[in-house]
């Protein structure tokens, strides 16, 4: 039965996946609309299936074969064979051999792309069709089909008279030429050449994605427009059916290869005038040769373009997205999100080089030295309470609070340069030859060094080439070089010479305290004038959160209106080594990174009637530090959230103006003399036009190092959640 739900998945999604998508309902849609004429319909579904068993016996990876990856251009080719021919054995063994041929078309297609990372979109569609209506011509066995010239007889022979009717329906209605090309060439993507084809797939398509709606309709209708003004026939567009290039062309570059923006829209519309030029050339070319065009101008711009943006040296407007979530919605409220939850997010986490409390006396771009090249860089020293820097009468470099304090590695690294031979300055005196005093240059990985300078002279404990690790003990701080008082200099660069230029990179993981208050501090930099220390861990949080593949939590839920029931999560990892929460009972699964000062989900697959899916919400990142004075704030992509009305009218604005978000707020309590017991409190706000409102609460209980209680508050409703054995 397990089998047979992936073959029946696999075939469905085949249909969606024609219009860049993953949504099985609008799959099934697409799916009925091909039946429209039967006979089509039925050698779409043989030659998906075909292609499907071809990847599977020839071992390929069982998810491209279920998401469709492999089927969706043999559909196309089964689909156009199908709307050809008559029906004979003949015929369906050239639909077999030809979706044998489009799938090695396929492979091969793709494998000569994605080494330019680019989509292999209908290319083997392109290659395979053209290569069997040649051929065919020389086979006397097969005979064009005379179907769709009298498609009103053939809707009554299929007996169902809804179907009829709603075509005579349709036929009399007085459109607008503009839209019934449109509704034709919606459906000319799948070979069905009605209004009411199109008219199904715009719906299906309005219910999948508005963005994608308008992208396919402004595309189009911008495309009607030139032709009316450049003076081309604009009746092509009808009759021959190529209208369709322009709405793949609007749906895949503006909301789908690109984050859907003012700049993808525009670069679209931009765009339409050299897909109609292109058209008509191509047609010219493939007239003598009887064949159509199909699909051509929309492959040759769609990965023109896409291959002109990887070659660009800054990422300036239009935005690739590098994360494909198969819905134009979903990938701008994931980008949208994470620009916020990770608007300087590195892989390489690096912190501060010192312990305790210090405070940043000059910062990045500082009126004192951190100029020009050297502009990104921060000092540190020791203050009191008072704000001053010394005691006594500071003579002496030892009346300063930071001089003598112990220096740590930032981060896991390789010794790559040390300077130990500059002796300390007296106060108010500098070392201008020898610049940056004593200092270390660690490697942490190709191009990103940190450096460390005005050292105490003879205090570096490490030796170059050792390898160290985050947190070992450097050196201690000094005032070497140009320092008229101790202080550390610490910098990021991407060459490993003393002295480099500095380079733009974020510290993380850090309290910073200034007169409005403390902050947690994820990828961020510091502040001049802020008191910046390294939060410490909260244990019984990290470890409850250390979430190890194999791992089962197993949870008894209660609540207002749910019966006691059992639901089991499995830690596991896909074939890319992200971790997951699946839910054993309904395969339900949320993403999730542990970088081991904070947890944090980062995306939700499956039925969202579970307690994972409320998990996913309510601690969508918990970090391991307690301190309450601070309250921790992310985003949540709004898609994964809402589906209210108010959103998806949001949809339709959403690439120029997000007038919606969903903002998380937590804080952790722990309890006195106690360190194996804390409570994670978190709280839902929507934010609709500037103004905050108060959704559900969430509460995590941690004792002994595991999660033993979860808890979801809303109005008067509630859902508990104990952690059994």
């Amino acid at each position: 039965m397990k089998n047979f739900r992936l073959i029946v998945k696999s075939i469905i999604l085949s249909y969606s996946q024609v219009f860049f998508s993953r949504n099985v309902n609008f799959a099934i849609l697409l799916l009925i609309v091909t039946f429209i004429d039967p006979l089509t319909g039925i050698t779409g579904i043989v030659s998906v299936a075909a292609t499907n068993l071809f990847a599977y016996i020839l071992g390929f990876d069982n998810d491209s074969i279920i998401n469709g990856d492999y089927g969706f251009n043999s559909l196309l080719v089964g689909l156009g064979l199908g709307i050809l021919y008559t029906p004979s054995i003949s015929f369906f063994i050239l639909v077999i051999v030809a979706a044998l041929a489009t799938f090695i078309f396929t492979i091969v297609v793709a494998g000569f792309l994605q080494k330019y990372k680019l989509p292999y979109l209908s290319i083997p569609f392109l290659l395979s069709i053209w290569c069997f209506i040649l051929a065919s011509r020389n086979f006397e066995s097969l005979t064009i089909s005379a179907r769709g010239v009298y498609k009103l007889n053939e809707l009554y022979a299929t007996g169902n008279t809804l179907m009829v009717r709603s075509y005579q329906y349709l036929n009399t209605i007085p459109f607008p030429e503009i839209i019934k090309t449109y509704f034709k060439s919606l459906g000319a993507i799948l070979f069905q050449f009605n209004i009411l084809s199109g008219i199904l797939i715009a719906i299906g398509l309005l219910m999948y994605s508005r963005i994608a709606f308008i992208l396919s309709f402004l595309s189009y209708s911008l495309a009607y427009l030139t032709y009316v003004f450049m003076g081309a026939d604009v009746y092509a567009l009808n009759y021959s059916y190529i209208g369709f290039n322009f709405i793949l062309t609007g749906i895949a570059l503006g909301g789908f290869f690109t984050v859907p923006s003012k700049e993808s829209f525009l670069w679209t519309f931009l765009l339409i005038p050299f897909i109609l030029i292109l058209t008509s050339s191509l047609g010219t070319i493939f007239l003598p040769l009887q064949i159509g065009i199909y699909s051509l101008p929309f492959n040759i711009v769609v990965i023109s373009f896409l291959f002109v943006l990887k070659l660009r040296f800054e990422t300036k407007g239009i935005k690739e997205v590098w994360v494909q979530h198969f819905s134009p919605e979903s990938n701008l409220y994931h980008y949208l999100a994470n620009k916020t939850r990770f608007q300087n997010f590195k892989n390489i986490t690096i912190s501060l080089p010192v312990l305790g409390k210090w405070n940043v006396s000059q910062g990045y771009d500082g009126n004192i030295t951190h100029k020009g090249e050297w502009k990104d860089a921060i000092d540190l020293i020791i203050v009191d309470e008072d704000g001053k820097a010394l005691q006594n009468e500071g003579i002496q470099p030892e009346d300063y609070y930071c001089f003598s304090k112990p220096v740590v590695a930032p981060a896991d690294g390789i010794v790559e340069e040390i300077l130990d031979y500059v002796d300390d300055n007296e106060i108010g005196d500098t070392n201008l030859i020898n610049n940056w005093g004593n200092s270390i240059v660690i490697k942490h990985d190709d191009k990103l060094y940190s450096q460390i300078s005005h050292l105490k002279k003879g205090s570096i404990k490490v030796k170059k080439e050792e390898h160290i690790q985050k947190g070992d003990f450097l050196a201690l701080c000094g005032n070497s070089g140009r320092s008229p008082e101790p202080h550390i200099h610490f910098q990021i660069q991407s060459t490993p010479f003393i002295g480099s230029k500095t380079l733009d990179y974020p510290l993380s993981h850090y309290i910073s305290e200034m007169s409005g208050g403390k902050n947690y501090n994820f990828f961020d930099y510091p502040k001049e004038g802020a008191l910046v220390y390294k939060s410490e861990i909260l244990k019984p949080v990290s470890k409850a959160f250390h979430l190890l593949p194999g791992q089962i939590l197993k949870f008894k839920i209660s609540g207002s209106k749910k019966k006691n029931s059992i639901e089991t999560w499995e830690v596991k990892t896909d074939y890319f080594n992200n971790s997951y929460l699946e839910c054993i009972e309904n395969k339900a699964q949320a993403y999730f990174v542990n970088d081991g000062s904070t947890f944090y989900f980062t995306n939700f697959i499956g039925n969202r009637k579970t307690f994972l899916y409320w998990f996913f919400i309510g601690f969508h990142r918990v970090v391991f530090h307690a301190d309450p004075d601070i309250v921790y704030q992310d985003q949540i992509p709004l898609h994964l959230y809402s589906d209210s009305l108010y959103r998806y009218l949001n949809d339709f604005i959403a690439p120029f103006y997000n007038s919606q978000h969903v903002y998380l707020k937590s804080s952790i309590t722990t309890f006195e003399n106690n360190d194996k017991k804390a409570t994670v409190y978190s709280q839902i706000e929507i934010n609709r036009l500037g103004e905050r409102f108060p959704r559900m609460k969430f509460l995590i209980e941690v004792e002994e190092n595991k999660i033993v209680r979860c808890q979801y508050n809303l109005k008067n409703q509630s859902l508990k959640a104990e952690c059994i054995d």
